[in-house]
């Protein structure tokens, strides 16, 4: 690589971070951002919300609150009321 291309590279980068900073800067880049991520990421987080149990789970879980303790769902299974 020759001098001039090295020399425009270097300004092609100082000005992408020139432009990102100044984006930065502004609260309305920060809201259109975080509204396009969430709209990225919104099936893959309704897939996970909307999420249905086995219905293994379902009847053990169903078991455990008709015996009136308390069902911990990150484990999936019973365990005694505090």
């Amino acid at each position: 690589m020759t001098w001039q291309e090295g020399v425009g590279v270097t300004l092609v980068v100082i000005g992408l971070l020139a432009g990102g900073y100044m984006a930065a800067q502004r609260p309305s880049f920060w809201m259109e951002f975080g509204v396009r991520v969430f709209n990225a990421l919104r099936p893959l987080l309704w897939a996970y919300l909307s999420k249905r149990m086995s219905p293994e789970d379902e009847a053990k879980m169903q078991q455990c609150l008709r015996q009136g303790r308390e069902w911990d769902p990150v484990r999936k299974k019973c365990r005694d009321r505090k």
